[in-house]
């Protein structure tokens, strides 16, 4: 059996990419196709936030948090691990891990797969990002981005030289089959406190909105290091009472189910993976439509809302327009599920298989 593991930073981190990290991981584990493991560069936890099947092989390459090293260090933990355990395919699920693995694997029949979490123009935490997609573009074996319009812009700006797929991050399938909530006042945000989520440009939004509609309220669910910013802004338009900054939660289709819609204000995304979460319990969505991700998963006029990139009035008028008119917020959430087939977790494992067989059998 063809050996795949998936290379992390430190899987047992509560964010985006180690979630869909262990779902892809888990789903082809219980297919029994290929045997899948995981490593990371090391863990701070000894427990993974996200579940992880039990069959799964959990390795790292250190034994505690190490940083400053040289890049060759990295390297030479990467291409020892790689050999001693005969692995077939390494999936870097974070782009920026290409940095050890491409020079890494350079003489080692093992297949490398780039799996791109943002977007092509964006470079969180590290500009060397701008380098590590140069290298995968064309050194990899296989680049997956998570949105036609970010496969776009990788054939825009990089010479691919390598095989370049896009595959959707999976839609969670816990489907809400209770009623909507139509007596519901409150508008839901989820995400970290980070200047990525915009959710100081929310603040703005919401100003305009409780002027109207003071009797609604909007929770923000998430934690990082601008929540202290967001409260004094909070505070700057006395939103004190509409505006709730919560911390993570434990069942967070629990709020889901008791809003009314929910509300993007990222100024960018690689997917928009809430998007997908609050529309299995059948939400309203409305989203600036930046890049990359919201405009393949609203359907707008028909489910939601896509507004122009960060214009406040725009957006605080939609939302006040389904505060205002109940039949339509009903209707929109009657077709939350339009357009999402494309994300059913079958459909996107098989989509992982397929490029795996497709590497292996060109080897």
């Amino acid at each position: 059996m063809k050996k795949i593991c998936f290379f992390s930073g430190d899987i047992t981190r509560s964010g985006g990419t180690e979630r869909v990290g262990t779902v892809i991981a888990n789903e082809l584990h219980k297919r029994g196709q290929f045997e899948i493991s995981i490593v990371s560069l090391w863990e701070d936890k000894k427990k993974t936030f996200f579940h992880l099947e039990q069959g799964i092989k959990r390795d790292t390459l250190f034994s505690e948090h190490v940083s400053g090293k040289k890049i060759l260090t990295y390297v030479k933990a990467v291409k020892k691990y790689v050999e001693n355990n005969k692995i077939d395919v390494l999936v870097d699920i974070d782009g920026i891990l290409d940095l050890y693995s491409i020079p890494a694997l350079k003489k080692n029949k093992c297949k490398l797969v780039s799996w791109e979490q943002f977007n092509y123009y964006v470079n969180p935490y590290v500009n060397y990002r701008k380098l590590t997609r140069k290298m995968a573009a064309k050194k990899a074996d296989a680049i997956v981005v998570l949105t036609d319009e970010d496969k776009h812009f990788y054939e825009k700006e990089t010479e691919v030289k390598t095989k370049l797929v896009r595959i959707h991050n999976p839609m969670p399938s816990n489907v809400n089959t209770t009623s909507y909530n139509m007596d519901s006042k409150t508008i839901i945000s989820v995400g970290r406190y980070t200047e990525q989520k915009g959710f100081d440009i929310l603040i703005d939004v919401a100003n305009q909105v409780f002027s109207k509609h003071s009797d609604w309220k909007w929770i923000v669910i998430g934690d990082g290091e601008d929540k202290y910013d967001l409260q004094q802004k909070i505070e700057k338009y006395k939103l004190q009472k509409n505006i709730i900054l919560k911390e993570h939660v434990d069942d967070i289709n629990e709020y889901y189910r008791k809003a009314a819609m929910y509300v993007l204000t990222s100024r960018y995304e690689g997917f928009g993976l809430v998007l997908t979460e609050a529309k299995t319990q059948g939400l309203p969505c409305i989203s600036f439509n930046c890049p990359a991700g919201p405009k393949e998963i609203i359907a707008d006029g028909i489910n939601g809302y896509l507004v122009d990139c960060f214009d406040i009035e725009q957006m605080a008028g939609k939302i006040n327009e389904l505060i205002e008119n109940e039949s339509k917020r009903k209707l929109f959430s009657e077709n939350a599920l339009v357009g999402t087939e494309k994300f059913n977790i079958e459909e996107i494992v098989e989509q992982w298989s397929e490029l795996f067989t497709q590497l292996l059998t060109n080897d």
